[in-house]
């Protein structure tokens, strides 16, 4: 199998990534301490990679840390905020500090957008983290490309790095993705740089972000840090069903930013699993394991599972056509991104302040 961070192809069937790329398993008793949690309930977070070692340096009152970003190239989409669910989740459970990395030279690697046109998505893209609820007091939120101890570390990197690597890992890329690779590996160790002094860190992202946990987790091993931990989240569908959600399609994508006008236009499109006839439908019921409208509710707009449970019910013995769903889950969805967008609104300065240039890292007690 391959996987590509910068691609948008589904994984249909996630268990051979066990054998072959040596993921685990998130265990029962996992999901049972963490049972509040929506990501971990609904095993949406199915997979990690020595996240129970982090568990218990945690719970043994080590400083831990909680790491991840993103690459402001638009709006905060869906699997921007999934990832930054969870890196709330970790900042309230464990009190880890939060390190996020506005991702601004792989915007330049990978989609050729200079500092000035990433500047105002990244004040966007940090509002946007602060509204869902982000504690900025216990947490350090920087620009890669003002992170002078990040950057360094990309040549470090290098020189312990070779070209037949980064190929079995990526494929044959640009030389500029290498790059934005070896960066991101500093993103990730931060937390564990001496200055800092963070004895373990986990970075919740997409199972498609593997590549970058194992090249990073090996350079850990080279350099004397502790493994950075994982956890891995499922992909959910863009909204035509066919690829994962991705900036690289606006209109099959659910963003933070979008009006009430634009979530009723792309989720009125939206694939779902409905019968060809409403007889039909009605005698045989929807097929809502193919339906992109629940998925949303199952991922992100439906946090009580029995509602969830009701939905699915009334879809699969035909008690509800998807016409009169859609209808309600827009106006549940148009409703989240209203009360959303006026907490962002009032937060837009401080994601300002955060972003301002400063010295990197956070001190230790």
């Amino acid at each position: 199998m391959k996987i590509n961070p910068w691609g948008s192809e589904l994984i249909k069937d996630y268990e051979p990534l066990f054998n072959e790329f040596g993921l685990q398993h998130v265990t029962d008793e996992m999901r049972e301490r963490f049972e509040k949690n929506r990501e971990f309930r609904r095993g949406i977070v199915f997979a990690h990679r020595g996240f129970d070692d982090y568990v218990k340096a945690a719970d043994e009152g080590k400083r831990v840390a909680v790491m991840s970003g993103i690459k402001p190239s638009s709006e905060f989409h869906l699997g921007s905020k999934l990832t930054a669910e969870e890196i709330i989740f970790m900042q309230k459970e464990f009190g880890a500090a939060a390190f996020y990395a506005v991702a601004d030279n792989e915007a330049l690697a990978d989609n050729g957008m200079g500092c000035e046109e990433t500047a105002p998505l990244a004040v966007s893209n940090v509002a946007d983290l602060l509204a869902l609820g982000l504690d900025p007091d216990n947490a350090f939120v920087y620009k890669q490309s003002t992170c002078l101890p990040v950057l360094n570390f990309a040549q470090l990197a290098a020189r312990r790095t070779t070209m037949a690597t980064l190929e079995a890992l990526y494929g044959h890329q640009n030389l500029s993705l290498y790059l934005a690779v070896l960066t991101q590996a500093g993103d990730i160790l931060q937390p564990l740089f001496k200055e800092n002094g963070f004895e373990r860190v986990v970075v919740p992202v997409g199972v498609d972000q593997d590549p970058h946990i194992r090249f990073s987790r090996d350079l850990a091993a080279k350099l004397g840090y502790p493994l950075p931990a994982a956890a891995f989240h499922r992909f959910f569908r863009a909204l035509n069903g066919e690829t994962k959600m991705s900036k690289r399609d606006p209109d099959s994508m659910l963003s933070l930013s979008d009006s009430a006008d634009d979530v009723k236009r792309k989720v009125s499109k939206a694939l779902t699993g409905g019968r060809s006839t409403v007889e039909e439908q009605k005698k045989l019921g929807a097929e809502w394991r193919k339906c992109v409208v629940y998925e949303l509710m199952f991922y992100h707009f439906e946090d009580d599972d029995k509602e969830l449970e009701k939905i699915r019910t009334q879809c699969e013995t035909g008690k509800i056509m998807c016409g009169e769903c859609k209808l309600k889950r827009i106006k549940k969805i148009q409703d989240y991104l209203k009360k959303h967008q006026e907490k962002k609104k009032k937060l837009m300065p401080k994601a300002e302040e955060l972003l301002e240039e400063r010295a990197c890292g956070m001190e230790a007690d």
